[in-house]
């Protein structure tokens, strides 16, 4: 449905995305992960035209966006990172004021908007003010308001920034339930601990593209051992230590009471950390991402 071919976006001396390419499948969800100022913003903004790439296409349903931006617009629900809804008036009255904005004709408006109030058990509140809703109810809120128009394909920045963890499993249970449904759905997040519950997940940092696959294909396909290791003595002593290793340094990381070793290739280390007990592990997404993070370090 929408593929990237070498997307660049640069604000004076800055390059906030950096030669992008990807491809988002169709009817899935898409992580889009990196931290703060990983470009995860600005590649939104490009994708639904609130700024001009620089270089590059982007191509809607094989044809090529840009010259018309409407092609993509009315197929697209945004939520950018920093909603605005309206504090003085009601849920309702917020849902009434989006739905003519967007432009859903009366006859359906009513049916749509009792089932999102329904789906996101927000049917109770519907008059209270908005500005009275607790973070997580506000995130609800804003995603029922792009949803009025019924959109193919979903944006959502960041959206459980700030919200509390309860609010977040509530709020992807939505997202999976609108998958359900057949909807493409692109969220970005700086949780690496949400994003395992995407499909397809695509790492950013500084800008660039450094790495991505379907989730199973890379947690199957990770090219590391990874070993969890209870360290004897202090934690941050040893850590310290093990950094002056130039064999070690960029293989091992703190997490929790535990340190993390990356093991690439077939000679182990793991007999240089001091240790109580080592346990190989699994990767998960943050470990995954680690590993490309520290390699796309070591390619620049």
């Amino acid at each position: 449905m929408l593929k990237l071919e070498n997307v660049s976006k640069r604000f004076g001396a800055v390059a906030a995305v950096r030669d992008v390419s990807l491809q988002i499948p169709s009817g899935k969800l898409t992580i889009i992960a990196g931290a703060d100022g990983a470009g995860k913003s600005a590649l939104f903004k490009l994708i639904v035209g609130l700024l001009r790439k620089d270089e590059g296409s982007i191509y809607l349903d094989g044809r090529p966006v840009g010259a018309n931006d409407n092609a993509i617009t009315a197929v697209t629900g945004y939520m950018p990172e920093r909603f605005s809804l309206y504090p003085d008036l009601s849920v309702e009255e917020n849902l009434n004021f989006f739905a003519d904005i967007h432009q859903v004709p009366k006859i359906e408006r009513e049916k749509r908007k009792l089932d999102l109030l329904e789906t996101t058990g927000m049917l109770p509140f519907k008059k209270r003010r908005a500005g009275a809703l607790s973070g997580g109810m506000k995130q609800k809120l804003a995603l029922s308001t792009i949803l009025l128009s019924a959109p193919r394909l979903i944006i959502l920045d960041e959206p459980t920034t700030g919200v509390d963890p309860l609010s977040r499993i509530e709020f992807f249970n939505i997202i999976d339930g609108l998958k359900k449904d057949g909807k493409t759905i692109i969220v970005s997040t700086p949780y690496l601990d949400e994003a395992e519950q995407g499909d397809y997940i695509v790492f950013m940092k500084d800008g660039r593209v450094i790495g991505g696959d379907w989730i199973d294909t890379l947690k199957r396909d990770f090219p590391a051992r990874l070993f969890r290791v209870l360290p004897q003595g202090n934690i941050f002593d040893v850590m310290l230590e093990l950094e002056k290793n130039p064999r070690l340094r960029g293989s091992v990381y703190i997490r929790g009471k535990f340190i993390k070793y990356l093991q690439v290739g077939d000679e182990s280390l793991l007999h240089l950390i001091p240790q109580l007990e080592a346990q190989e592990e699994q990767p998960k997404l943050e470990d995954i991402y680690i590993f490309y993070e520290r390699k796309s370090g070591e390619a620049s």
